[in-house]
C-alpha cells in the first residue's frame, strides 16, 4: 500500500511540471498569419487595431478609431522679425501625461479671433509631446491654438487661444535721418496713401486745374482714414464706382452732420464748378444734400459759402447736380465739405465729386479753347455779345435744329435756293417734342410768368435732372403746351409721357394729348390719354397711345394737364417727364401692311391680323449681332442659335417636354440610411430600421438592406423580412412584401442582403414607412442574433428609383419550352403617309394639298377638318397587342389669334385618304402655341388597336379653333408614337 501511494504521488508531482510548463509557453508560439490579419476589436464590437497585411497590400500595425486623446495646454506667443514663434511646454489642460498613441501636436493660426482650427489654418506640427517652438512667419497680428492629434488620426478639442501678437518689424533701427533723399524715391513711389491727412497743407501743393477734389470717387486711403475718424459717416457701394459715402443722418431733432475732406488755396473772385452724385434712402427726411466750399479769410474767420445743392427724393435712383460758385473779397482759402443738411431720418450717399476751376476772361490765349475745352450747353445765347457771332466765327454745317430756337427762322430769313437737301436734317432724334426732360430751359422760361405754386420746373426727374410740376385745383383744368410741329392728314403719332403723382392726389386726371390745328392756326380738336385713377403710390408710370390726325390739320402739339373739373375736392399734384411724339412709320391701308413705331416692328397679314413675324429680306431670317459680332440666329427654317439659354416655362426638344426625357432615366436615390452599430433579437420578430419615401405610380423602385449579421452560437437560421407601415407607423406585424433566409453555420460576422424590386402602382402612390425585422430560429436553446455595421464598414438600407414604370411581360417556363413566347414591350414612331383637308367638314380640299387646316375662318371653305393617316405597318403591328400610351407629334405653324389656340384630336380608321371626311366622335382638345410642334398623348382616344389615324375637328367656328398644322411633305409632318404590348 505504501509504494502504490508513493507511485501515486510521484506521477501527480509530474503531471503538476508538464502543467507548468505549458502555462508559461506562448500562446501563438507556433501559429502564423497566412496572406491576411488579425482585427483587434473592443468590448463594443468597433474595430480598434488591424495587424498584419493591410488593404493597400502593406504589412504593419494600423490603429483606427483611437479615444479622443488631450487638449494641449496654452501656447505661448512672442513676436519675432517678420512674424510670431508659438511655444508648447509639453503639457496638457485635462491629462497628466501624452497618450501612449500620440503622434504630434498641431499648430493653428489666424487673424480672426476665435477662430476654428482647420486645414487653412495649419502653420506646422510638433512631433515630440516634450513640446517645442515653430516660427510663423505673418504681416499682421495672429491668433494661435493647439490640439493634439493621435496615430489613428483623431484630433483633440483646441487649446485656449493666445493673441493677438502683432510680427516684429524686420529692421532693428528706424532709418537715420536723411539715409533716403528724394533720388533714391522711385517715380510714384509716395502716392497719396502714403501721406497722413494733414500732413501736407494746400500751401505746399501745386495745384492743378483738373478736378481738385482729393479722392473724389471715394476709394483710396484717404477716404478711409476720413470715414474711421467719424463713425456716423460709412462706405456703400458707389454709381458706377466701387464705393460712395453714406452719412446716417438719424436724429430726434433736425441736424446737419458734415464731412470736411480738404483746404483748398483760393483768391478772391475765383470761380468753381462743383458737381456731385447723391441719392437718398427710402425712409430719408430732411431739407437737402449738399457740397460747399467755406470761404476763409486769413484769419480763419467764414466769408461765406459756395454750394451745390440737391433736393433728393427719397428712394430714387442716383442724381447729380452740379453749380458754379465765386470766392468773395478777402478769401485765401476755402474747406470743402459734404453735408446732409436739417436730416432727421435716413441716410444720404455722395459719390464722384467735382471741384474744378472755372477760367475767367482775360486769361484765355485766342484759339486756345475748342469744343472738346466746352462742357455742353456751356455757350448759351445770354453769354454771346449781340452781333459778335457772324458768318466768319460759325463754321459750315455747325449749327443744327437743337442750336436754333423755335420759330426764330422764318422764310425771310432763307435766301431763295439756299437750302438744299444737303443742308436739311429732319429731326435730330425722331422727338417732335421740345424740351422733353424740361432741362434745356424752354418750358421753365415759359412758364416764367406763372405761379410757381401752380407751374414748375424742379428737380428730380425719371433718370433725368428735371421734371414739370402741375398742383389741381376743385373745378379747373391746368396744362402746360409744348411748341408745335408740322404734321400731315392721315400720318400716325405715339405718344408718350411718364407721371407721378403726390400720395395725397385726390379727385383729378392726369391727361396727356395731341391738339391739332390748321393752317391758320385754328384748333380743331385732340386725341390722348386720361388717367382717371392715377396710381398715388409715388412711383413713375409710363402712358401711351397711337394717334392718327385727322382731316384738314397741319399742326400738332403736346399737352400735359390736370384736371379737376366737376370735382369739389381736389388736391395733390402730379408731375411730368419724358415726354414723346415720334412718328408711327406705316404703308396705307388696313389690310396688309407695316408698322414701326417706339412699340416695335409689326407685320399684318392680309386680313389686317397681326402676324407677328421679322422679315429682313428673302429668305426670311432675324440676325442679334453685339459690336458686329452675330450672337443668335433665327433662320427661314425656323431653326434658332443662341449662346446661353433660359426657359421660364416648357422646354421641348423634338416636341417631347424635357421631362420626358428625363423621366426615361433612373432617378437614383431617394431615400437612405447607414448603420454604425448593432441591435440584437431571439427567436421573435425584431425591428431593425426604418426608412420612408414617397411612391410614384410612374416609377420603379428597389429596395435594399446590405449590412452584418452576427449569431450569439452557430446553428439555426437568419429570417429578414422587409414591410410596408404605409403611411402609418410600422411594426412587426405590418404587411411583409420580401424576406430572405441565411444559415447561421458558423459563429462570427458575415455579410447579408436583402434586396426587391416593386414597382410605384404595386406599393400604391404615396408614402411609404418601411420597416426590416430580423429573428433567428431553428438554433440551440438561448441563441440571439445581432444585424449592425461598423464606423468604417457601415451597414445600410436604401431605396433606389431605377427607372420608369415597366409593365410585367415574363411567363413560366418549366423546362419544356413554351409554344407561345413572353410579350414584350415596343415603343414604335410612326411617320405620316398621307393628310389633307376637307371643307365644310365634307370633301377633301385639294387646294391645301397636304396641309391640314381646322375650324371657321370664311364661308368661303365653311367648317374646315382634317385627317392623317399612317402606313400599313401600324396595323400589323397593334394586331393582338395591348395600347400603353399613344402619343402624336403635330406642327401648328398658324392661328387665327397671335397667342395660339385650340386643337381637336380625333380618330379614324381609314388606311388611305377617303374623298369624304368622317372619325369617331370621341375628342380631345388641347392648348397649342403659334410655330410650335410638339408630342402630345392621345391615348384617350387613339384606345383601340383599330385605329389607324387622327383628324383635326374641331366643329366650332369660334376663331380660337381656326388653325392649320404642317402636313406630309412639310417641314415638321405629323407622326404618331405607340407603346403596345405584344
Amino acid at each position: 500500500m505504501t509504494n502504490q501511494i508513493a507511485s501515486l504521488a510521484a506521477r501527480l508531482a509530474a503531471v503538476e511540471r508538464r502543467l507548468d510548463s505549458t502555462s508559461r509557453t506562448a500562446q501563438l508560439a507556433y501559429s502564423s498569419i497566412e496572406d491576411g490579419a488579425i482585427n483587434v476589436f473592443d468590448d463594443d464590437g468597433s474595430l480598434r487595431a488591424v495587424i498584419g497585411q493591410q488593404p493597400d497590400g502593406t504589412t504593419g500595425v494600423n490603429v483606427v478609431n483611437g479615444p479622443t486623446p488631450p487638449t494641449p495646454s496654452q501656447p505661448t506667443v512672442t513676436a519675432i522679425p517678420g512674424g510670431v514663434a508659438a511655444a508648447w511646454e509639453g503639457t496638457f489642460a485635462d491629462a497628466v501625461a501624452a497618450p501612449l498613441d500620440f503622434a504630434r501636436v498641431e499648430v493653428h493660426a489666424a487673424g480672426l479671433d476665435n477662430f476654428t482650427p482647420g486645414s487653412a489654418t495649419l502653420r506646422g506640427t510638433l512631433e515630440s509631446p516634450r513640446g517645442g517652438t515653430l516660427t510663423i512667419p505673418a504681416e499682421q497680428a495672429l491668433y494661435v491654438r493647439l490640439l493634439t492629434r493621435s496615430s489613428s488620426g483623431v484630433a483633440s478639442p483646441p487649446s485656449v487661444q493666445s493673441g493677438p501678437v502683432t510680427p516684429g518689424p524686420v529692421v532693428a533701427q528706424e532709418v537715420l535721418d536723411g539715409i533716403v533723399g528724394e533720388t533714391a524715391l522711385a517715380e510714384g513711389a509716395v502716392s497719396r496713401a502714403k501721406l497722413q491727412i494733414g500732413a501736407v497743407g494746400h500751401n505746399q501743393l501745386a495745384i492743378g486745374t483738373g478736378n481738385l477734389m482729393p479722392d473724389p470717387s471715394f476709394e483710396g486711403a484717404f477716404t478711409a482714414q476720413l470715414v474711421a475718424a467719424n463713425s456716423q459717416w460709412t462706405l456703400v457701394g458707389g454709381n458706377g464706382s466701387p464705393k460712395a459715402l453714406r452719412v446716417n443722418g438719424t436724429s430726434a431733432t433736425a441736424a446737419s452732420p458734415s464731412l470736411r475732406i480738404t483746404e483748398l488755396p483760393v483768391s478772391p473772385g475765383n470761380r468753381f464748378f462743383l458737381a456731385f452724385d447723391y441719392r437718398v434712402s427710402a425712409d430719408w427726411a430732411g431739407n437737402s444734400v449738399r457740397f460747399y466750399l467755406r470761404w476763409q479769410d486769413a484769419a480763419g474767420a467764414v466769408l461765406g459759402y459756395g454750394t451745390a445743392i440737391a433736393t433728393p427724393t427719397p428712394g430714387a435712383a442716383w442724381a447729380r447736380v452740379s453749380q458754379q460758385v465765386q470766392a468773395p473779397a478777402g478769401t485765401v482759402a476755402a474747406t470743402v465739405w459734404l453735408q446732409d443738411f436739417q436730416a432727421t431720418a435716413g441716410t444720404a450717399d455722395f459719390d464722384n465729386a467735382e471741384i474744378r476751376t472755372v477760367i475767367g476772361a482775360g486769361m484765355v490765349l485766342a484759339e486756345s479753347i475748342g469744343t472738346l475745352e466746352l462742357a455742353a450747353q456751356s455757350v448759351t445765347g445770354e453769354k454771346v455779345v449781340a452781333k459778335s457771332l457772324t458768318a466768319r466765327e460759325v463754321k459750315a454745317l455747325s449749327l443744327t435744329g437743337d442750336e436754333i430756337a423755335t420759330n426764330t427762322l422764318t422764310a425771310r430769313h432763307i435766301a431763295a435756293g439756299s437750302l438744299s437737301a444737303s443742308r436739311l436734317a429732319i429731326g435730330t432724334n425722331g422727338n417732335l417734342v421740345g424740351d422733353p426732360s424740361y432741362e434745356t430751359g424752354v418750358v421753365a422760361a415759359g412758364l416764367a410768368g406763372q405761379d410757381p405754386a401752380v407751374f414748375a420746373v424742379e428737380d428730380g426727374g425719371n433718370n433725368s435732372a428735371k421734371r414739370l410740376r402741375i398742383t389741381s385745383a376743385a373745378g379747373a383744368y391746368r396744362w402746360v403746351q409744348h411748341a408745335t410741329s408740322p404734321v400731315l392728314p392721315g400720318d400716325r403719332y405715339w405718344i408718350a409721357a411718364d407721371y407721378k403723382t403726390t400720395a395725397d392726389f385726390t379727385g383729378a386726371t392726369v391727361k396727356l394729348f395731341l391738339g391739332f390745328y390748321d393752317e391758320a392756326g385754328t384748333r380743331l380738336g385732340s386725341d390722348g390719354i386720361v388717367v382717371s385713377a392715377p396710381v398715388t403710390d409715388g412711383t413713375w408710370q409710363r402712358i401711351s397711345k397711337v394717334i392718327t390726325i385727322p382731316a384738314n390739320s397741319t399742326q400738332a402739339n403736346m399737352r400735359v394737364g390736370v384736371d379737376g373739373t366737376g370735382s369739389t375736392v381736389t388736391v395733390g399734384s402730379a408731375y411730368f417727364d419724358n415726354l414723346e411724339c415720334r412718328s408711327v412709320l406705316s404703308t396705307p391701308g388696313s389690310g396688309a401692311r407695316a408698322e414701326l413705331s417706339p412699340q416695335g416692328l409689326r407685320l399684318y397679314d392680309e386680313s389686317g391680323g397681326e402676324a407677328v413675324s421679322l422679315t429682313t429680306g428673302t429668305p426670311n431670317y432675324v440676325t442679334l449681332t453685339n459690336n458686329g459680332r452675330a450672337v443668335a440666329t433665327i433662320d427661314q427654317e425656323g431653326n434658332t442659335g443662341v449662346a446661353d439659354l433660359a426657359v421660364a416655362g416648357t422646354f421641348t426638344i423634338g416636341g417631347d417636354p424635357f421631362e420626358t426625357y428625363l423621366a426615361s432615366f433612373a432617378r437614383g436615390l431617394v431615400a437612405v440610411d447607414y448603420q454604425a452599430s448593432s441591435v440584437s433579437a431571439g427567436t421573435t420578430d425584431y425591428g431593425f430600421v426604418e426608412l420612408s419615401f414617397d411612391a410614384d405610380t410612374s416609377r420603379m423602385y428597389r429596395i435594399v438592406l446590405d449590412c452584418y449579421a452576427d449569431p450569439s452560437v452557430a446553428g439555426g437560421e437568419l429570417v429578414v423580412a422587409l414591410r410596408d407601415g404605409g403611411a402609418k407607423t410600422p411594426s412587426i406585424t405590418s404587411p411583409q412584401i420580401q424576406s430572405v433566409t441565411y444559415p447561421l453555420s458558423t459563429a462570427g460576422f458575415q455579410r447579408i442582403r436583402l434586396e426587391c424590386i416593386r414597382s410605384g402602382s404595386a406599393l400604391g402612390t404615396g408614402l411609404h414607412r418601411l420597416l426590416t425585422t430580423f429573428r433567428c430560429q431553428s438554433g440551440p436553446t438561448g441563441q440571439t442574433v445581432r444585424l449592425f455595421g461598423g464606423t468604417t464598414y457601415q451597414g445600410v438600407m436604401y431605396v433606389e428609383d431605377v427607372g420608369p414604370y415597366i409593365p410585367e411581360t415574363g411567363v413560366y417556363n418549366v423546362g419544356g419550352g413554351t409554344t407561345t413566347p413572353p410579350t414584350k414591350t415596343y415603343t414604335k414612331t410612326y411617320a405620316a403617309s398621307w393628310s389633307g383637308s376637307y371643307a365644310n367638314r365634307g370633301a377633301y380640299n385639294s387646294y391645301y394639298g397636304n396641309q391640314c387646316l381646322q375650324g371657321y375662318y370664311s364661308s368661303t371653305n365653311g367648317m374646315q377638318a382634317s385627317l392623317i393617316g399612317f402606313p400599313a405597318s401600324l396595323g400589323t403591328d397593334l394586331s393582338g397587342a395591348t395600347i400603353q400610351k399613344a402619343e402624336v407629334y403635330l406642327y401648328f405653324d398658324h392661328w387665327y389669334y397671335n397667342g395660339g389656340g385650340k386643337a381637336v384630336i380625333k380618330a379614324h380608321k381609314f388606311t388611305s385618304r377617303p374623298s369624304t371626311f368622317s372619325s369617331d366622335s370621341e375628342s380631345q382638345t388641347i392648348s397649342w402655341g403659334k410655330n410650335v410642334g410638339k408630342w402630345v398623348d392621345i391615348t384617350a382616344v387613339f384606345d383601340s388597336t383599330s385605329w389607324r389615324g387622327i383628324a383635326l375637328d374641331p366643329n366650332n367656328s369660334d376663331l380660337n379653333y381656326y388653325g392649320r398644322a404642317r402636313g406630309v411633305g412639310q417641314t415638321y409632318p405629323p407622326q404618331l408614337r405607340v407603346t403596345y404590348t405584344k
